[in-house]
């Protein structure tokens, strides 16, 4: 039985949400939203209810068995086809182990996947901010944690 700690039905949350406000951040740190846009903000970015960050992970846009997108692309390149991508709604979501690689097919054929660089506890390669006020952190060792949020989002 599922339950509200279950990786897969946390990140299942997203299905049927199109992200927006995808951003490359530091270095390749990709952040999407998901939901409404919260009416709290605690700087200058807005914020969906559900905030995906691509930590420490490299990750993969594809359409159609293409890559369109990778995380060692060059920077302008990354920020040229984010404006110009289309998501529309998650439709399906997968967790791949051993390390709980992220993968979401959106209803535009696009597709997002993270890879794991690490195989420790230490290293964070990807975490969902949740609308209860936790944080679903995924780690190399493919470990996990669902906790409050502590730190302000990117």
């Amino acid at each position: 039985m599922l339950g509200q700690n279950d990786p897969l039905e946390l990140v299942g949350r997203l299905r049927g949400l199109t992200p927006w406000g995808v951003r490359l951040g530091v270095g390749s740190f990709l952040t999407l939203e998901f939901g409404a846009p919260e009416a709290e903000t605690s700087g200058p970015t807005k914020h969906g209810v559900m905030h995906l960050w691509l930590y420490l992970c490299s990750w993969r846009i594809q359409t159609r068995g293409k890559a369109i997108l990778g995380s060692e692309d060059e920077r302008q390149r990354i920020e040229a086809v984010l404006k110009e991508l289309e998501f529309g709604e998650a439709e399906k979501i997968e967790l791949v182990g051993p390390s709980l690689d992220l993968a979401i097919q959106f209803r535009s054929g696009t597709k997002l996947l993270t890879f794991s660089t690490s195989s420790t506890h230490e290293q964070e390669e990807w975490k969902l901010y949740m609308p209860d006020g936790n944080c679903f952190t995924v780690f190399g060792d493919g470990s996990y944690e669902n906790t409050p949020i502590d730190t302000p989002r990117p």
